[in-house]
């Protein structure tokens, strides 16, 4: 089971906010690097990480906080809340890990087991989501039960493999939100209401 608080503790330090070193790929990868390596350990299997495919993501991700950030600064806090939705969408287009040694998971019929790699890049979304919540607006966020539901996940997989905006929808699922399927990854046409 994911926990939240100490995977918080894997975050590198840094003298700017977390929402502006997020934006730093130096800071980003080594926030990358740091959580892979403490899931490795924890769970046992060994990840490869393609830097190149690491920094297309981070790019890429980027853009399309640039293209998507609102003008009216009364949207800052629901921009915040949906930026990383566009980082895990930009991971999940391109999957920069690889589980090169998960056969101990073979038995294990957990998440982490499913798919190793889409875990590790969702769950890095979300400690990064919850340390800017925590800095930005001392929110404590809740996690929804989703994250550990192995049929979500199957599902997620599947239609992510199809159409890769439905990242973003997922992750906005795992917050209690309800996204808009019919565009998960555009933030002007996103669901206003949070569960």
């Amino acid at each position: 089971m994911f926990d939240l608080a100490k995977a918080l503790a894997t975050l590198p330090r840094s003298n700017q906010p977390i929402r502006i070193a997020a934006r730093q790929f130096r800071w980003f990868k080594e926030a990358f690097y740091q959580y892979t390596e403490i899931f490795s350990e924890l769970r046992g299997v060994q990840f490869l990480i393609d830097d190149e495919k690491l920094a297309a993501c981070f790019l890429r991700w980027l853009d399309a906080i640039s293209v998507q950030r609102p003008g009216d600064k009364a949207e800052r806090e629901d921009f915040i809340k949906f930026a990383p939705s566009l980082m895990l969408n930009e991971f999940i287009a391109d999957i920069p890990i690889k589980a090169t040694n998960h056969s101990y998971l073979n038995d294990d019929s957990s998440v982490e087991a499913f798919w190793p790699e889409g875990y590790v890049v969702t769950t890095f979304c979300l400690v990064v989501y919850a340390a800017t919540m925590e800095q930005e607006f001392h929110s404590e966020v809740q996690v929804n039960a989703t994250l550990d539901d192995l049929r979500s996940w199957w599902s997620f997989k599947e239609n992510a493999h199809q159409e890769t905006a439905y990242a973003a929808g997922f992750f906005q699922l795992l917050l209690g939100q309800e996204p808009n399927w019919w565009s998960p990854a555009n933030f002007k046409v996103r669901n206003k209401g949070a569960a």
